[in-house]
């Protein structure tokens, strides 16, 4: 038999390094995509972190200045104003007031801690009925909420709002107040009473009060809000300019700040040249009772330095210049550093609030 033989010719050297050279490219390709790919995820995931932190510090700050006020008579903790330390609902703290800033502003205002009620409802005012006696009546179940919220004899309350005092002492189901309302109060059954107390917002850099953050939003010392970098507060008020074109007294109309003097009364329009940025508010005309709109801008930022979208391994840059919010200029601060300033995305929002700051 002849024996036929089939040549199985396999494959060549330079057939071996094309197919490798193939894959590779395909490969680098991929990689590439997976790569740019995550990185753009990890992106859009520290843009939304620092616009959730930017909206969440802009919510807190706004609930608490729409209810500064509550009509408050006695001084609240540190909320006062003046070598007399008058008492004062909202207490701006312009960071340089005869000038341009070099930090953040901060700010102290009278709020409710909470409204009594053991269950969660409010509380029955029997002896205050008619305004003439300075004795509330309240459930145990009230006066040990109450007392679980701080409510000590020196505490000053607040009676739906209207009426305010100081406790000279607390019983076991009663609050007897340093003064009584006018006879012509009136305050029903079911009137909520709050325990009224100052609250501080400020702006710290220092990691190990913000737990590992670069800088974070404190309230009473407490880190609220992690990323937030700078806070910003300019005033609008009614009766703290008489020059003209303003009226001598408060009118109900938001004082014209950048008219020049001489301009008939009413021809100021209100603009962003109303607000005040620089001043102590504790000389009058200029005191807190005058405030009626505050305007707050606040700064975040990412927490960590942003990443490139690139492959390679390089944090991004951001070629703006520094974020000047107000009278405040990053560039001036000490220890600015402009290289560490552009590796880090920053979100600005601004809000006009308009305040209970209901008069002592």
């Amino acid at each position: 038999m002849r024996r036929i033989w089939q040549a199985e010719e396999g494959m060549t050297l330079i057939e071996l390094m094309s197919a490798v050279v193939v894959t590779t490219v395909v490969v680098a390709a991929a990689l590439t995509i997976v790569v740019s790919s995550n990185k753009a995820t990890q992106v859009n995931e520290q843009v939304g972190e620092v616009q959730q932190n930017v909206r969440l510090a802009m919510d807190l700050i706004a609930q608490d200045i729409k209810l500064a006020g509550f009509n408050m008579a006695s001084a609240v903790g540190a909320c006062t104003v003046g070598p007399l330390a008058l008492p004062a609902p909202i207490v701006p703290g312009d960071n340089a007031p005869g000038g341009a800033d070099a930090g953040p502003d901060t700010v102290r205002l009278v709020v409710p801690a909470m409204t009594a009620g053991a269950g969660g409802g409010t509380p029955v005012l029997s002896a205050m009925a008619s305004g003439a006696s300075n004795i509330i009546a309240l459930s145990s179940g009230d006066i040990t909420s109450m007392g679980t919220a701080g409510l000590v004899n020196g505490s000053v309350v607040s009676v739906g709002g209207s009426f305010s005092s100081s406790v000279t002492a607390v019983g076991a189901v009663s609050l007897t107040l340093a003064k009584s309302p006018a006879p012509s109060a009136q305050f029903p059954a079911g009137t909520p009473v709050y325990i009224l107390q100052c609250v501080q917002y400020s702006i710290s850099a220092n990691p190990v009060v913000c737990g590992g953050s670069t800088s974070c939003l404190l309230r009473n010392g407490v880190p609220m809000v992690d990323g937030i970098e700078d806070l910003q507060l300019a005033y609008a008020c009614d009766g703290c300019n008489v020059l003209p074109p303003n009226t001598p007294l408060p009118n109900g109309v938001i004082d014209d700040q950048d008219s020049p003097v001489g301009t008939p009364v009413g021809a100021g329009v209100f603009n962003e040249g109303d607000f005040i940025t620089n001043n102590t508010w504790a000389v009058s005309p200029m005191l807190p009772d005058k405030i009626k709109l505050v305007q707050v801008t606040i700064v975040a930022r990412d927490n960590q330095p942003s990443k490139g979208l690139g492959e390679v391994a390089s944090v991004g840059m951001n070629t703006a210049g520094p974020v000047i919010v107000s009278d405040h200029n990053p560039s001036a601060d000490a220890g600015y550093n402009p290289t560490t300033y552009q590796q880090q995305r920053r979100r600005v929002l601004t809000r006009t609030i308009q305040v209970r700051n209901l008069e002592s």
